[in-house]
Parts: structure tokens; sequence; C-alpha cells
């Protein structure tokens, strides 16, 4: 566009198929098939392409109306699909040449980039408006202040999401304030020009037009030199626009003071005009014709007007010229704004996409709340029916219980509780069980300690890359970028607390290891059927034994029967629990809720509120109840079956040391260590399952602490990258930098040939920054 003006050059994005990404993300995140919505995929993806197609300069109103069409469908697509279900990928064009890709896998991330899409749109709208009539003025300004509205909604967006890390590095901040001032500045500029072309407008209304205009390029100028990827034909050009209207300015309050009368004012004005031209034309290079045609043609009407004032005041009127701080300061007038497209602040979609489709937002809560459930249920059900078995084994073996009152009645023959012990230990697969759980525990400790060394080593590559460039770089430049441990606090405390966790975690693994190896041989006694147990356990005498004691063996043997019965209700009540929480799916009631009130999941930034279904969890957890009564009702049986069994066990050892002897005490001891293997056997098993599930869980949370790893040293590898990129430039970088007086400004267009000019990377005089 041959103009005196700039447009934001739109951003490439890399190859994607949408509708193909999408379909795979219902595919396999939700319970619904994809066929069922192919014409909505095809719709969206068709939009995607379109939208990559979008070309600079050649763009037209309908450009605009996909773009919004698909920022709506956007925010669609967002309350419906995981927030990270795509990774999307962009070329940022404000360098030289691309840079990138930026990637993120963030559906924001792609809302980011559309916006920034749309802000170059409308500055190549405005462009596109006559510059010779009073509507196409009034257009350009009206689309000049809707690029800067949507650069402004950027900004504030990144501000609210600054933990996302959603900004694409060539998007900071000062990039970003520098497009919003310098779209403000256009269009300041062409109210400026509308004026000029109104033969009524005052000079004191064009001139506090052109100073305001001024002010916006000033701080175009001011954000651009702070940005690493404003390029230097941008820096110049805002730099001769920032000086022209200052000077301009000063030239129309020179009119005035001639006006006036006041003739020493003039001659002050025109000088610090002279002063401003002068300053404009050290940025020259690489600056449009146009924009130097302009400025030319100040130049040359301040300079006669200056000459002819101040020999008419050196002649005629003997004026004092004030000096530049004794002069009345010229109050600019704002007359633009950041305007936001209603588009983008209220996005209404020509279409409903995906309306039947579950939100996974619905599904994700239903998983939380799914694992809510069997946490409850593990903590408030089983673990204390668990620990009640446990505590009952531990209180019969204390009393010897039932191998004492075993050896007496059957001194020769295998007790049916330890045929029974027998039977389940190899029908839980004895100790081959445990072997095999123990080598799958030992390679899932294996794969989570090389997780954490993955995340280690991804934090200490980017630790030696970042010394290996502050060494190139030491004492080239003022270093304003973190190192790594200040860069990656957060993922470093993460990596050392997944240390520690391991650390507990093989502590837990060696008892459990050595427990095993205690009891090992007894489980060979028991793998090896009657024969190996018979063999194990001794015999010994038969003793008469007297009506009294046979009374106490006798109610011994209903107390044991009904620790028997207690357990076995127990492990039926926990198969069916296992059934009822399997059936009973919270993920119907909360669809019928979100259909029911619908809006009221939403806050009015249009994000979720998950705490929004509590009440629905709360209600159906209630189905429940009867199963903490009976955890209640259980241990209450034990409690007086446990003083029921005391009691008789000291009546027992009363009338049993009468006639105790050696043979029957060995029986005993064999017969105890068999049922106290039983218990701690169970007990192995139980934290195998455990340590099977913490090493599971363990893997799968630090397999996301390793991507947000990758996508760290990503990040920082571009912005070495751009460093490196930066360096080969430096010896053609401009030394200047700028100050705010303006006799001290100057130019940096210190370079060798045209290709030398302002790094989009890096700027030798604002230090080193990185986005």
């Amino acid at each position: 566009m041959n103009t005196n003006l700039l447009y934001v050059p739109l951003r490439s994005s890399r190859p994607l198929n949408l509708n193909d990404e999408l379909r795979q993300v219902i595919n396999k995140d939700f319970f619904q098939p994809p066929s069922s919505f192919e014409d909505d995929l095809l719709y969206v993806g068709n939009l995607r392409d379109r939208i990559a197609n979008i070309k600079n300069e050649t763009n037209t109103k309908e450009d605009e109306s996909i773009l919004l069409q698909y920022y709506a469908i956007l925010e669609m697509i967002r309350s419906k699909f995981p927030e990270t279900c795509i990774e999307f990928g962009w070329f940022g064009t404000l360098t030289y040449g691309p840079s990138g890709p930026y990637k993120s896998r963030s559906l924001k991330f792609e809302e980011l980039n559309i916006m920034f899409q749309l802000g170059s749109l409308y500055s190549q709208f405005a462009l596109k408006e006559s510059r010779h009539t009073d509507n196409g003025l009034k257009q350009a300004c009206m689309y000049f202040q809707l690029s800067a509205g949507v650069f402004q909604l950027m900004t504030d967006l990144l501000e609210r999401e600054t933990k996302d890390h959603i900004s694409p590095q060539d998007l900071e901040k000062e990039t970003l304030n520098c497009l919003i001032q310098l779209m403000l500045a256009q269009a300041q500029e062409t109210i400026w020009q509308k004026a000029v072309a109104n033969p009524g407008a005052k000079d004191s209304v064009i001139s506090r037009l052109a100073v305001q205009t001024s002010e916006y390029y000033s701080r175009a100028f001011k954000c651009g030199n702070s940005s690493e990827f404003i390029k230097l034909e941008w820096i110049n050009h805002i730099a001769v626009k920032m000086f022209h209207f200052k000077a301009a300015g000063h030239f129309r309050t020179a009119k005035i003071a001639q006006d006036n009368f006041q003739y020493g004012e003039q001659v002050a004005h025109l000088r610090i005009s002279s002063k401003n031209i002068k300053n404009a034309f050290k940025y020259k290079k690489y600056v449009s014709s146009f924009v130097l045609e302009d400025l030319q043609g100040l130049s040359d009407i301040v300079s006669a007007t200056l000459k002819t004032a101040e020999k008419d005041n050196d002649l005629v009127y003997l004026k004092v010229v004030p000096g530049e701080n004794d002069l009345k300061p010229i109050a600019g007038v704002d007359m633009v704004k950041p305007i936001c497209p209603d588009g983008l602040t209220s996005p209404i979609s020509e279409r409903q996409v995906f309306k039947d489709l579950i939100p996974y937002m619905i599904i994700h809560v239903a998983q939380a709340l799914r694992e809510r459930q069997d946490d409850f249920i593990r903590e408030r059900v089983q673990a204390p029916l668990q620990s009640l078995n446990n505590l009952m084994n531990s209180f019969l073996i204390e009393r010897g219980l039932p191998a004492s009152i075993d050896t007496i009645q059957q001194p020769e023959n295998i007790p049916d509780s330890i045929i029974e012990h027998s039977k389940e230990i190899l029908n839980m697969g004895g100790q081959e069980f445990i072997e095999g759980a123990l080598r799958e525990i030992g390679q899932l400790a294996q794969d989570a300690a090389h997780l954490v060394d993955e995340c280690e080593r991804r934090i200490s590559l980017d630790s030696q890359e970042d010394d290996m460039l502050r060494d190139r770089l030491s004492g080239n430049a003022e270093w304003t970028r973190p190192n790594t441990t200040e860069a990656a606090e957060e993922l470093i405390s993460k990596i050392a607390a997944m240390r520690e966790y391991l650390s507990q975690a093989k502590s837990g693994d060696e008892r459990v290891l050595s427990e095993f190896l205690g009891i090992k041989p007894y489980l060979e006694t028991y793998s090896g059927g009657p024969k190996a147990i018979e063999s194990y356990i001794p015999n010994s005498t038969y003793v008469k034994l007297d009506g009294r004691l046979l009374a106490i063996i006798s109610d011994l043997r209903g107390a044991l029967a009904e620790v028997a019965d207690l357990e076995n209700d127990r492990k039926i009540f926990s198969q069916g629990l296992e059934i009822k929480a399997r059936d009973n799916n919270i993920l119907p009631k909360l669809i019928d809720d979100y259909k029911q009130r619908r809006n009221e999941f939403y806050d009015n930034q249009g994000n979720f509120k998950e705490l929004a279904f509590e009440p629905i969890y709360e209600n159906h957890m209630r189905i429940y109840d009867n199963d903490l009564q009976y955890v209640e009702s259980s241990k209450n049986r034990q409690i007086k079956l446990e003083s029921q069994l005391d009691t008789l066990n000291k009546r027992f050892l009363e009338e049993y040391e009468i006639s105790n002897n050696i043979s029957q005490s060995n029986r005993r001891d064999a017969l105890q260590a068999l049922e106290s293997v039983h218990s701690k056997y169970l007990q192995i098993i139980s934290n195998l399952n455990e340590g099977s599930r913490f090493y599971n869980e363990f893997i799968t949370k630090g397999n996301s602490v390793l991507r947000a790893c990758e996508d760290y040293l990503y990040q920082r590898r571009l912005e070495s990258r751009d460093l490196e990129h930066a360096l080969n430039r430096n010896n053609e970088m401009p030394t200047d930098s700028y100050v705010d007086s303006d006799d001290n400004i100057g130019p940096r267009n210190d370079v060798v040939s045209p290709q030398g000019k302002k790094s989009g990377i890096w700027n030798p005089t604002t230090g080193l920054r990185f986005g």
C-alpha cells in the first residue's frame, strides 16, 4: 500500500486440520460418537482453513466476518472441549521474516492469535479508506481505533492469564503497547488531517491535535524501543512522525503568536519546529518516501517562515525571543481511544455448533467426583473394615487363637482354619503373586524415577544453555533475562517434591520386601499342600480333657466361628459395595442438572463453576449412608466379640496350664506361626496394591510436570535462538539511544547496508529482554 501510514501484518498459521483434531478429541474423551457432529466438524474446519488463507492487503470485509465468527465458535468450543485438547502454532510477522512457530496447547492461545489477526485487519482496512474525503478519514479513524481496541483487549487478557503462559514470545507487553499507541497515533493523525483540510479550522485546534498526535507517536516510540520485536523501519517511521507532528504543532502556534503580534514567541516556536524537523531527518533511513515528502514539505515552509520571522524581528519588531522552557506548553487535545469490537466483547455466532455435545467440563467434573467417591468409599468404608479385620487378627494372634485350642483338640490332624488359610493363599497366587507384584512395583518405581530424572534433565539442560549464553554475552549488554533458578522456580519445587515422594515410597517398598522375606519360608509350606503343612506341624500327645475345659473350648469355637462369619460378611459387603459404586454413576445426574440450570453454571466472565455441582454430589453420596452405618455396627459387633473371646480365653488359659506339656507347646507355636503368616500375607497384598496405585498415579501426574518442563525448555530455547540471531546482527546495530531531551535524541541508523536494521529480537541500547 502506497501510504504514509503503517499497517500491522497478519500472522501466519502452522498447518492444522482442526476438524480432524476435534474428531479425535471427541472419540477419545467424550462418551458420544464423533459421527453425530460431522456437520459441525466440517463447518469449523472449513472456517479455520479460510482464516489461514487470509492475506495481507487483499483482505475484505468478509474476512472480518469470518474472524469474528470463528472467535465466537472458539468460545463455544471452549465451553465444551478441554482447554488443552489441541496444539496450535502461529508464526510472528513483526520482525524480519517469520518468527516462531510459537506453539501452545491452549484454546485461549488460538483466540489470542485470532484477535491479533482482527487487529491487523482493521489496521489494513484503515489504510484502504480515502484520505481525501471527510467520510474516508472518519472511517479510517474508526478502524484505527478498533485496531487499538483489539490490541488493548489482548493486553488485558494476557495480564489476567499470566499463569497460563499463553502469550507468544513476540507479543510481549511492550510490543502490544507499541501497536496500541501506533494505532491511536494514526487515528489521531486522521483527525488532524481532517482539521487541516477544513478552511474554517482554527490554528489553535490544529496545533493541539498535532501535539497530541506527536504524543501518541512518542509513546509508540518508547514502547517500540523496549520491544525486541519492532523492526528498525518502524522505529524510524514512528520517530519521524513524532518529530514531524511536534514541529507541526509549534508551527501552528507560531502563526497564532504572529496573529497576536507576539513576534518573539513566533520566532521561538518556529525555532523549536525547525529543531524537531532536523531531529526527524536523522531517522530518515528506511522510511517511506511518502513520509519524507511530507516532512520535506513542512521543512521548506518552516524554514522559509523562520527566516522571514527572524529577519522581521531583528530589523523591525526587536522582540525578545524566549527560551523553550519559558514558553507556555501546548496542551494536546485527545480525540481518539481504543474501541473494542462488539464481536469480541459479546461474541455471537451465526451457527450453534456442538449443541448436543456434553461439555467436557461436566465429564471432567464427573470424573473428579467419581474419584472423590472412590476415595470416600476407600477411606470411610473399605479401609476401616480392613483395619478392623487386621485388629481382629492381631487380637487373636496375641492370644494364640485358634492355635491353642487346635493343639488340644487336634493333636495330629491339620486344623480346618489352617487348611482354609492355605486355600486362600493359593487362590490369591501365593508367594509367586507377591514376587510378581514386587517386580511390577520395582518397574513402576524405575519408570517414576526415570520420569523425575527427565524432568531434572530438562531443567539442567536449560541451566547449561543459559550459562553458555551468559558467558557469550558477558559484558556485552545489560542482562535482564532471569536465570534458570528464577525462571523455573515453580517447576524445580515440584520436581523436588516428586523426588521426596519417591524417597518415601522407596522406604515403604523396602519394608514390604523385608516382611515378605520374613514369611517366605512359611508361604512355601502353605503352597506345598497338606503334606508340607502336616510335616511342618509337629504332633502332640493326646490329653484327656475334663468336661469344664471342653465346655470352654466349645464356647471359644463358637466365638471364633462368629469371627469367621463376621469377616465373611464384610467380604460379601465389600463386593456388593464395589458393584453399587460402579452402577451408581453420577454423570447422568450432572447432565440432567446442567440441562435444567445451564445458565447457573457460568460466572460473569463465562467461566465454568465446578462447585455448582456440589449439591448434586452431596445428594448422590447419601446412598452410602447405610454403608457407613454398617461399618459402625460391624465395629460394635467386633468389640463385643473381642470382649467375649478375651473372657473365654482367660478361663481357657487357667484350665489349660494344668495339663500343658512340651509337645503341645511346640504344636501350638507352629500353628500360631502359620496363623500369623496368613495375616501378614493379607497385609502385604494390601500394601502392594496401595504401592501400585501410588506409582500409577505418580506417573500420571508426573507426566504433566514433564510436559510442563518440555514446554518451558522449548520457550527458553526460542529465547536463546532469538538471542543468537541478535548476536549475528550485533555489529550492524545502531548505538544511539532514546532519551527524553530532544537535543540528545539520535537516530538508530549507524548501519552498514540496507540490511542493517534494528533486530527483531535484540537492541543493545536497551539490554537483553525476553518475551
